[in-house]
């Protein structure tokens, strides 16, 4: 993992925290606790679990290039269960100390209680970690009912890997004051760099002092599909500098120059590395059969294991470390690979990204924007690279296929969907140069159902399956077939058919090419649903979309962040059912034909002789849907749940 180094309040919101921690009663309630509980709250709506009235951090640079992080933070809880949303946890690495920190909680019936030092308890935050120096102090609030007011005060001595000071302004709670200092050492120079929508000037308090005062910062509330709130809240990045360093940081260039030199002495090849590359090329002398094997080579033969320490969380370790021992994490597995396609004679360049689409913003270079490395691997002039799909050119018209060596089912030439249409840092030789990754047409995740049924006169529905599954979705169910066994396999189709049939049985499961990570994986299943067909009379109604699997419930409500439809696709369903003899088609609903930019829906029913023959094609051609056009995501949902719902009229033959 890449593993930035920035304020807590941003890698709060993404742990959750058990332990509690004791009470101690009979004790004071600091004066800037007390002001700040005596302020007015105002309202706010029924959801919101608590207002954050004031949350302050002093950042003192020191000479060293060290600082000192002093934070105070009070909000007024309004909702039992405030603690999803927020406990008191403060992160630190290796070389870094925590001088203080402190709790106090005032009660609805004005009691006040204390937190100190030893009622806090230290882990490590990260389980996909084999060994982190990184870790949490942490404890839960005491009395943390509706009516108290919680405060939080620490001391963190910090010891950064680059220059710069990451913020998070905004989660899930209102915050009425937020409060941010800088104190740098004479003739120290600063830069910061907001995302738009909160920028404010600073205000100087005293000689080389710096301060920025937001008010009035709304909660981010919770919606269905919604992004991650850590994409959705602004920022603020502030990167300090020695006298006469103005420009060395602050920009994605410099922070691409700085990566470059951290990485260049792991990027070595030693003799046993070009051995095995031989070995892997041999006898494929063109781009494509040599990326494709060395970059199969690092999915399947390099296990992903974190060990970071120190600058370790942002430095990869030496390519001869990781091939010989096979292991490593992202940024480690970009090494090794990068240096295989040098001996290949095909250059690759880091990429640093995050997992949170839409989270890296143009204007606010940062290395704590990232949180994950992968590669771009450069095309020769003279190879066509229509054939991949992840394909970027950057601005000096060299072309990259992006590709991530950590995914372990996704091959080169395909990016999984969160990796897709955001920003990333491309590093070259020279710095850096921020990029666009790739959106990929609805074609690169396919879903192709084929069914073959036959319904009895008794309304008995019984048939087989035969289902295709391309990119994001091969490489889901290649995931999970990873982790069951055929029993397990069984359940989950039954899960699944569970949500469109009643009463079903599965009487088979076949699953091939879950191994071939080149290959579209297939499954094939077979089940009988009894009572399927409703008699009415001298009627059957017979819904022709067997499997329902396209629509699903909207909330109504005013939308105010983007929908995640999760991936572009193409998913197309063919049922063909045979009628029973004593039954001939009476009635069948209208085509459908829907489009709203964003994605499209039709359906239509055949009848020819004895068969029924219903189809329909989803496809989804953006990765999210605005708020101004969620109303026409309501729409096609209402549509496609009315067609999932529609049936067919059978008529009894005289």
């Amino acid at each position: 993992m890449w593993q930035p180094r920035s304020k807590c309040r941003l890698f709060g919101l993404l742990a959750v925290f058990v332990m509690g921690g004791l009470a101690h009663a009979g004790t004071t309630v600091p004066d800037w606790v007390q002001q700040a509980a005596a302020s007015t709250v105002g309202s706010y709506s029924p959801e919101t679990t608590a207002v954050v009235l004031v949350n302050q951090t002093d950042v003192t640079v020191l000479e060293s290039g060290d600082y000192i992080e002093h934070s105070r933070e009070v909000l007024k809880v309004l909702r039992p269960d405030w603690r999803s949303d927020r406990d008191l946890a403060v992160m630190f690495q290796r070389g870094e100390k925590i001088n203080s920190i402190h709790s106090w909680t005032i009660d609805a019936a004005g009691h006040q209680f204390e937190l100190k030092d030893k009622d806090f308890v230290e882990a490590a935050p990260f389980s996909f970690e084999l060994y982190s120096d990184i870790h949490w102090r942490y404890c839960q609030a005491a009395a943390p009912y509706p009516g108290s007011i919680v405060a939080f005060e620490y001391e963190v001595r910090r010891h950064p890997w680059f220059p710069e000071i990451s913020f998070l302004l905004q989660d899930a709670n209102p915050v009425v004051q937020e409060i941010i200092s800088l104190s740098l050492p004479a003739g120290w120079e600063y830069k910061d760099s907001w995302t738009e929508t909160t920028a404010v000037r600073a205000s100087q308090p005293g000689p080389n002092q710096w301060k920025w005062v937001i008010s009035g910062l709304p909660g981010i509330d919770k919606e269905p599909q919604m992004p991650s709130v850590v994409a959705l809240a602004p920022k603020l990045d502030i990167a300090f500098f020695h006298p006469g360093q103005v420009g060395a940081v602050g920009s994605w260039n410099e922070i691409g120059r700085w990566y470059t030199g951290l990485t260049a002495e792991r990027r070595k090849a030693t003799s046993d590395i070009d051995t095995k590359t031989a070995a892997l090329i041999e006898g494929k002398p063109d781009f494509d059969s040599r990326i494709h094997a060395l970059t199969e080579f690092i999915q399947s033969e390099i296990r992903y294991v974190a060990i970071e320490i120190g600058i370790g969380g942002y430095q990869p370790h030496a390519a001869a470390d990781i091939f010989r021992e096979r292991y490593g994490d992202c940024k480690d597995k970009v090494t090794l690979l990068s240096v295989m396609l040098e001996a290949a004679h095909i250059h690759g360049s880091y990429v640093i990204i995050s997992t949170h689409r839409g989270l890296v913003h143009p204007k606010l270079p940062s290395t704590g924007s990232f949180n994950h490395a992968i590669i771009a691997i450069e095309v020769p002039e003279t190879t066509d690279a229509t054939h991949y799909r992840s394909v970027v050119t950057a601005s000096n018209g060299k072309r990259y296929i992006i590709f991530d060596p950590t995914d372990e089912y996704t091959p080169v030439g395909s990016l999984r969907a969160e990796l897709q249409n955001t920003y990333a840092l491309l590093v070259t030789g020279s710095g850096g140069e921020l990029i666009r990754t790739p959106l990929l047409e609805p074609d690169s995740n396919k879903i192709t159902r084929l069914g073959h049924f036959l319904l009895s006169a008794n309304g008995t529905l019984s048939g087989e399956v035969n289902e295709g599954r391309s990119g994001d979705f091969a490489t889901l169910e290649r995931y999970r077939l990873r982790q069951s066994d055929q029993h397990q396999q069984i359940n989950d189709l039954e899960h699944w058919l569970g949500r469109s049939l009643q009463g079903f049985t599965v009487q088979g499961l076949n699953i091939q090419d879950a191994e071939v990570r080149q290959k579209d994986i297939t499954l094939q299943y077979r089940f009988a649903v009894p009572s399927y067909g409703q008699a009415r009379g001298s009627l059957m109604l017979l819904r022709p979309s067997v499997l329902k699997q396209k629509g699903m419930l909207v909330e109504h409500k005013t939308r105010h962040y983007p929908l995640e439809l999760g991936q572009t696709a193409r998913e197309t369903d063919t049922f063909e059912i045979e009628i029973p003899k004593e039954y001939q088609v009476d009635d069948i609903p209208n085509p459908v034909k829907v489009d709203m930019g964003f994605a499209s829906y039709e359906s239509k029913i055949e009848v020819e002789g004895s068969k029924l023959r219903y189809s329909r094609e989803y496809i989804v051609r953006d990765l999210s849907v605005p708020p101004e056009k969620f109303k026409d995501w309501a729409s096609l949902q209402g549509t496609i749940g009315a067609d999932e719902s529609a049936s067919v009229v059978l008529k009894r033959v005289q």
